[in-house]
């Protein structure tokens, strides 16, 4: 009724001329109440009439969209209406939808063809750095080993890129299958042996042939990212990094993989934060350089791949990196 107030008014001021006009000819009473009665049930009766019509399609519009999580379906969910002005509504929302999904449709052409790129530079970038691997591989001195563990820090940005674009998509890269963490982590740590000798870091590795569903590749860049972050920011003297399991749940069936250092530790503050994007920290930003996307690669494959990542950390004592790895967390991967 307040949408129709300017009809109900003309139709309550025609009336009223009616009524004026039959009074001024002298008409009998019952015929000015009969007529009165037939404009206002006639008004009303045009009123509901275009209310029921329009009720049905603005309810189910209003159903569709509080029960749609991607609301830009919506206008594939509806039937088009009877009357003129949800015909109109309904064209133009079918207009707007298809013309940002062409926008939509464009972007991810651009964005599949940027990723493509990126990929192929990562892989062409590899090459040269495989080589100075290969010219450096028979040296055993300390200026070696600086050359080598810059090649090594080299190699772990190009890793982060790759692993950063297949995050985006990880349902077309990952491979899940039962690994063993024992082998996993002497790989990783051979990986790093010329970062860890050139920093006097020692590494206490407890780790046996603890068998878990993941995929390799991924764990063992994960792993990369962790012991990366261990060297950064290690104590100078006495450096020491723990790798070991634990087993938890009825009967034993997750195994939690820690890797614990005892270098400065990350400030209370910062510690609810480590996980997210582009995040440094105090320590990233007087310590060391840092970028923010270590830690936050490792959080976001290990939620691609069902694993949960945890820290622990007192500043000035130690930081303890855990992923956890479930048995059944791998139903919908693998089904």
């Amino acid at each position: 009724m307040k949408d129709h107030r300017l009809e109900i008014a003309a139709a309550a001021g025609i009336l009223l001329a009616m009524e004026a006009v039959l009074g001024l000819f002298q008409s009998s009473g019952e015929l000015m109440i009969c007529i009165l009665v037939l404009g206002i049930l006639g008004t009303a009766l045009g009123l509901w009439i275009s209310w029921n019509r329009k009720k049905q399609f603005y309810r189910e519009l209003q159903q569709r969209l509080s029960g749609l999580e991607e609301k830009y379906l919506l206008a594939e969910m509806l039937q088009e209406p009877e009357f003129l002005e949800g015909q109109m509504f309904y064209d133009t929302l079918r207009q707007v939808t298809k013309s940002m999904n062409d926008e939509i449709f464009s972007c991810q052409r651009k964005n599949d063809a940027f990723r493509e790129y990126v990929e192929t530079w990562v892989h062409e970038a590899k090459l040269p750095i495989a080589g100075m691997r290969l010219l450096l591989h028979g040296s055993r001195d300390k200026e070696a080993r600086k050359l080598k563990e810059q090649v090594q820090r080299l190699e772990d940005c190009v890793e982060q890129v790759l692993y950063y674009l297949r995050s985006q998509v990880p349902q077309k890269d990952y491979r899940i299958r039962r690994c063993s963490l024992g082998r996993i982590t002497d790989q990783a740590v051979s990986r790093h042996k010329d970062s860890l000798i050139l920093n006097n870091i020692r590494i206490l590795q407890e780790t046996g042939e603890e068998e878990v569903l993941t995929d390799e590749k991924w764990l063992l860049f994960l792993l990369g990212q962790i012991l990366s972050n261990a060297v950064k920011y290690r104590r100078q003297e006495d450096a020491r990094i723990r790798i070991f399991t634990e087993s938890s749940g009825k009967a034993g069936d997750t195994v939690c993989l820690h890797i614990r250092d005892n270098g400065i530790g990350i400030p209370a503050e910062d510690l609810p934060r480590i996980f997210e994007k582009s995040f440094t920290g105090r320590n990233g930003r007087t310590l060391a350089y840092s970028t923010g996307m270590g830690l936050y690669l490792c959080h976001k494959l290990c939620q691609c791949l069902g694993h949960k990542l945890r820290a622990e950390s007192k500043e000035g004592e130690y930081t303890d990196i855990s992923i956890e790895f479930g048995q059944d967390a791998y139903v919908e991967l693998t089904s």
